[in-house]
C-alpha cells in the first residue's frame, strides 16, 4: 500500500483537487449530484486500460467490467471527497484511495482459501457487497449533510 501511495496522490490532486472543486462550483443542488457522478465516471474512465486486460475483473466480459467499476468508482468517489473536505487536504484521500485499492483486489485473494475461486463481483469494495456498505455511507453522510462542501467552508 505504502509503494502505491505516490500513484494515487497524483489520481486524488486530478480527483479531489482540481476536477471536482470545479465541477461542484458553490456546491448545491444538482451542480453537486452532477460533481459527484462526473468526477465518479471520469475516476472509473481513468481506469479503462487495466480494466479491459482484466485487471479490476479478471474473466469478465467487458461490459460488465466497465458497468461494474463505473458503479464502484461513483459510490466510492463521495467518500473520498469527504475525507478531503473534512480534513482540507487530499492525503486522506489518496490513503482512502489507496486502502480501498488494496483491499479490493489484494485482500480478497490473501482472506480467501488457497483453492477457492476468487470473483471480485461478488467479494471486496468493488463488489455488490462493497457497493452495498458504500452505498449506505455515501446515504448517511449525503443525509447529514456531510457532502456539501460549504459545510467545511
Amino acid at each position: 500500500m505504502v509503494v502505491s501511495l505516490p500513484l494515487f496522490l497524483g489520481e486524488e490532486l486530478g480527483w479531489q483537487g482540481y476536477l471536482f472543486p470545479r465541477l461542484a462550483g458553490r456546491g448545491k443542488g444538482s451542480r453537486l449530484v452532477w460533481a459527484y457522478v462526473g468526477t465518479g465516471a471520469a475516476f472509473a474512465l481513468w481506469h479503462l486500460p487495466t480494466l479491459l486486460m482484466g485487471g479490476q475483473y479478471p474473466g469478465r466480459h467487458w461490459y460488465v467490467s466497465v458497468f461494474a467499476i463505473v458503479v464502484s468508482c461513483v459510490l466510492i468517489l463521495p467518500v473520498f471527497t469527504w475525507l478531503r473536505l473534512r480534513s482540507g487536504s487530499v492525503v486522506p484521500a489518496v490513503v482512502g484511495h489507496a486502502f480501498v485499492s488494496t483491499a479490493s483486489v489484494s485482500m480478497v485473494k490473501e482472506f480467501a482459501a488457497p483453492n477457492a475461486p476468487v470473483d471480485p463481483l461478488h467479494m471486496g469494495m468493488t463488489g455488490w457487497p462493497g457497493w452495498i456498505a458504500t452505498g449506505a455511507f455515501v446515504a448517511f453522510l449525503a443525509l447529514t449533510g456531510r457532502l456539501r462542501p460549504s459545510a467545511y467552508g
